[in-house]
């Protein structure tokens, strides 16, 4: 690597510039050659300083626009440096109180007569161009106008580089879905609240459940099974998947008679299962209508069309 920054330079002349001028040289030589040499030690290394090759490409990058930038501030500093002391001179010269270059800009700016111009002095602002007799005067805009517009202009770059570039901040999409995250949690919470409040009179056939249908199964197979038989066709317990009912076979029947049980010897289950875990068990009772499972038992009580 320092055999080929010194070719460079060689060819170049860099060699003839002074100290802090070849150490500047030195920096952006080594930035320019260095994603040629990481190219060609590509096939032995598959990452750079354990970055891949793109992560390893875009730090250069962005240390190149870094150099670049205080390349560019310090000959823009140099520059109003040297038209300051100019300045400075020529004030002397005239007998006037040197205000400096910077002063002087600012107190220019900040003077009202660059945008109000007396009466009498607007033909020394008048544009050349006319139209239907009407002239436009060179008027220039308000400081606190100005001002505004520079103000704008740091507060996009600011905003770009925190919420765009660095990712410092969240940007509206990302703020969008945390804020969808927090939402979905809220209703997760209040669903949890509300499945404690489930009756007879607000229960629900969550027949496109799967997961609340999951859960009224697994309930059936572990207290059910016994009486009603594996897959509902009766036992003890009347068939479950057929249209003839005992104590009514919509949804808001079948969880009252889950709920409360039955004359017939069906217990209570309002103190072992949750509410919601009955809404759930009645749901999958209701799935399972029409199955005509094997050894089913004989109807009993009323024939009655499943009102889900």
């Amino acid at each position: 690597m320092r055999q080929v920054i010194y070719k460079i330079w060689q060819k170049t002349g860099l060699l003839k510039l002074n100290k802090k001028a070849k150490w500047l040289a030195a920096m952006l030589t080594l930035l320019s050659v260095a994603p040629l040499w990481a190219q060609g030690t590509a096939a032995q290394e598959p990452s750079y300083f354990g970055m891949p090759k793109s992560e390893f490409m875009m730090v250069m990058l962005i240390v190149l626009l870094i150099v670049a930038a205080v390349l560019v501030l310090t000959v823009s500093m140099y520059v109003v440096a040297m038209l300051n002391i100019i300045l400075l001179k020529d004030q002397r010269e005239k007998g006037l109180k040197p205000d400096g270059l910077l002063t002087g800009m600012w107190k220019n700016w900040m003077n009202k007569q660059n945008y109000r111009v007396a009466l009498e002095d607007e033909e020394d602002i008048m544009l050349d161009h006319e139209y239907d007799g009407i002239r436009e005067l060179d008027n220039h805009l308000p400081p606190w106008w100005t001002a505004l517009f520079y103000i704008c202009i740091v507060f996009a770059v600011v905003y770009i580089a925190l919420y765009e570039v660095t990712g410092t901040l969240p940007n509206q999409i990302e703020e969008f879905e945390t804020e969808m995250a927090v939402a979905a949690k809220q209703v997760e919470a209040y669903k949890k609240t509300q499945a404690n409040n489930i009756d007879e009179n607000s229960v629900k056939f969550v027949k496109d459940d799967a997961a609340a249908l999951d859960g009224g199964k697994a309930i059936f197979v572990k207290n059910c099974v016994t009486c009603h038989g594996k897959n509902a066709e009766g036992g003890i317990g009347p068939n479950l998947t057929d249209a003839y009912w005992l104590y009514g076979g919509d949804i808001k029947g079948v969880f009252k008679t889950i709920k409360y049980g039955a004359k017939n010897g069906m217990k209570a289950w309002k103190k072992d299962l949750k509410p919601e875990e009955m809404q759930n068990v009645a749901s999958y009772i209701l799935t399972l209508q029409g199955t005509k499972p094997a050894n089913a038992k004989e109807p009993q009580g009323k024939k009655l069309e499943a009102k889900k």
